[in-house]
């Protein structure tokens, strides 16, 4: 089983999405099973709801799906210590295109990957920040080169 990604599973929505309008692949086959759609981070779980294009926080207390608060395109998921929580795009985009930034125990986002880029090339990135993409399902420190990769727009996973 591969890890999956926010941005994968987006992605992989509004494709299958398409197929089902086109008469390419039935409704049961392009959504298949729940598992199809979690998102794991750290030990927090998210259900990205096919028919409903929105996300859901696992709820172990209540045993139960909990609505997010953002649909596709619309937030970043992230997890914060033990805590699931999400930043909202200012305005509905891809989301692989923003992340979040902490330096000094201070968040600044979601920041645009444009926005990242200026930060980086100023000398604005501190060595003990951390970025949060939804192209990961982790924390990922400045100084780590998949950072570099997700600035200058190559591939997160290699690095």
């Amino acid at each position: 089983m591969s890890v999956k990604t926010q941005a994968e599973l987006e992605t992989q929505l509004v494709q299958r999405l398409v197929q089902v309008e086109e008469g390419l692949l039935p409704e049961r086959e392009a959504f298949g099973a729940i598992e199809n759609w979690i998102l794991h981070l750290y030990e927090r779980k998210a259900f990205l709801h096919p028919n409903l294009k929105q996300w859901m926080w696992y709820d172990r207390f209540h045993d139960e799906w909990v609505f997010a608060g953002c649909g596709v395109r619309q937030g970043i998921l992230m997890v914060i210590n033990k805590t699931g929580g999400i930043k909202k795009l200012p305005y509905e985009d891809d989301v692989s295109n923003w992340c979040v930034l902490v330096q000094d125990d201070q968040p600044y986002g979601p920041l645009h990957i444009e926005e990242l880029r200026d930060k980086f090339q100023r000398g604005e990135m501190k060595p003990e920040g951390l970025i949060w993409t939804p192209c990961g399902n982790e924390w990922i420190p400045v100084t780590d080169a998949r950072i570099r990769n997700l600035i200058f727009g190559k591939d997160l996973k290699g690095g």
